[in-house]
């Protein structure tokens, strides 16, 4: 067992855990319930802010992991892509101006709050509030930590 470390298979393998954290993280930040007054929300012991620290945090090193698999692992494949398309020229123009035509379309439909987007936002925002008490207005009182539907609601 005197292999050298693999670094391919370390990149794969961090790619693939760090593409999963930050897919779980985002459907959970998308239908966390938001702060009550009084109360911290948590699920699986994190409460949302922990939650958005790791897909931050993964977000990172998602994006370090790539530039890496990129750049050092496949670094002659890319290069190699790259100045082949070069010398005979863009070979698909229409795809490439399909995807920066959507590219934009999301951005600018997610700042500017258009449907689909804002559709999409505004249901997380319900998910998230349905969470606390149906809508009803929560007091501020302080209380021992209890269960709620698989959350764990503790005093802050």
């Amino acid at each position: 067992m005197n292999r050298s470390f693999n670094w391919r298979s370390f990149t794969s393998f961090g790619l693939f855990l760090s593409f999963l954290m930050i897919l779980v993280s985002g459907v959970i930040l998308y239908i966390f319930p938001g702060r009550a007054p009084g109360f911290m929300w948590e699920l699986c012991g994190l409460s949302k802010p922990a939650w958005q620290n790791q897909h931050i945090i993964f977000g990172f090193t998602f994006s370090i992991l790539s530039l890496c698999h990129l750049f050092f692992i496949n670094w002659k494949a890319f290069f190699s892509y790259l100045k082949s398309k070069a010398k005979t020229g863009l070979q698909s123009p229409g795809e490439l101006l399909v995807i920066l035509v959507l590219s934009l379309l999301f951005g600018f439909g997610t700042y500017f709050k258009v449907q689909p987007f804002s559709g999409i936002l505004e249901l997380g925002k319900s998910i998230s509030n349905s969470w606390d008490n149906n809508g009803k207005q929560v007091s501020d009182k302080r209380v021992d930590a209890e269960v709620h539907n698989g959350f764990r609601e503790r005093p802050i």
